[in-house]
């Protein structure tokens, strides 16, 4: 019992001296923000694209865009400029973001809006908000975007979260002591035993586990796993997550900035015919389908083509240079009757 009160007192001590350090460090108002908030810089670098390259025809969307497309081979194919958007596992959240903060405020706005996604993706207002994902988002937004936070992060956090949040100061401020302890595992070691600089300590690191062989089988279970989310049955629901989702926000901007929107469902290896696709993926593609063509905007799916061979993908969602040119072909074909009816 004597230990135990010991370890209890040592426990209060300890989260009073962090809890004051937090106040200390990072506190600006008591009780704290829930959830994350973007600060009021905005990055325009693709209104610059726009307004230099001045496209007919934009296609965003996560690194399949990059990896899918040719954009020299399609503007030859549509007669039109063509320009690309691509952002590393940007989920519908960034893509929002990207068009209500820099494409529509582009003084050369295109004419046509080509997005790619897999699946559930614009609707999954949750998928990939968090850590690394949020700086970039915060990259593109402004202050008054806060409706993208509560949207994708705050509306699925319980009550008990939202109490830590708002009055357990470690809690609060996690990331940045999260922050703070990998650096000090990481580069106080090196630093104090060897005399080792930061620069010295990332190049030991990048050495030691930065030239690891590359397995594609390991490579295609991460992907699986990042993306597993996608597929849970909240996500699945259309009916329930539309309105709540940022896909509406997205039809809405393009029609008030007179941008035709085309949607493009990738393929995907996931699938097989060992292991087709969940029979609730088939109901939400048709219900996507159907909101797609109430609202007048063009729906194009790909992820059953048998164009689309495996031999073509790098990875279970990425394409080779081969498949890239097919891939860019099939868009060219695909999207012709919709740009000259």
């Amino acid at each position: 019992m004597h230990e135990f009160k010991q370890y209890l007192l040592s426990l209060i001590v300890l989260t009073g001296l962090v809890s004051g350090y937090v106040f200390y460090r990072y506190a600006d108002g008591y009780p704290f923000p829930i959830g994350a908030q973007f600060d009021a810089d905005i990055r325009d670098k693709y209104r610059h694209l726009l307004n230099e390259e001045d496209p007919q025809i934009l296609v965003m969307g996560d690194s399949v865009a990059r990896t899918n497309v040719v954009s020299n081979l399609m503007a030859e194919g549509t007669s039109k400029r063509v320009s690309v958007i691509s952002e590393d596992g940007a989920g519908s959240a960034l893509l929002y973001l990207i068009l209500k903060n820099n494409i529509v405020n582009a003084d050369s706005k295109p004419y046509t809006l080509i997005v790619l996604f897999r699946d559930t993706v614009l609707t999954s207002t949750a998928f990939r908000v968090h850590g690394n994902f949020l700086a970039i988002m915060d990259e593109f937004a402004g202050a008054d975007d806060d409706l993208v936070l509560q949207l994708a992060i705050r509306d699925r956090m319980n009550p008990l979260e939202r109490l830590a949040e708002a009055y357990f100061p470690p809690y609060w401020a996690r990331a940045h002591l999260q922050a703070i302890l990998a650096s000090r595992i990481l580069y106080l070691p090196t630093r104090t035993l060897l005399g080792c600089s930061l620069e010295c300590s990332d190049e030991a690191m990048n050495s030691v586990f930065g030239n690891q062989n590359f397995d594609p089988d390991q490579f295609n279970r991460a992907i699986n796993l990042a993306e597993n989310f996608l597929y849970t049955d909240e996500n699945l629901g259309f009916d329930h997550q539309i309105d709540q989702s940022f896909l509406p926000k997205i039809i809405q901007l393009c029609k008030k900035n007179n941008i035709r929107l085309i949607l493009v469902r990738t393929k995907t290896l996931r699938f097989s015919r060992e292991a087709p696709e969940p029979r609730a993926l088939t109901e939400y593609i048709d219900s996507l389908s159907s909101y797609a063509s109430h609202n007048d905007v063009a729906l194009i799916d790909f992820s059953h083509s048998e164009r689309l061979r495996p031999a073509l993908f790098t990875d279970i969602n990425h394409m080779n240079s081969d498949g890239k040119k097919v891939f860019t072909e099939m868009l060219v074909e695909a999207i012709g009757p919709i740009l000259n009816p």
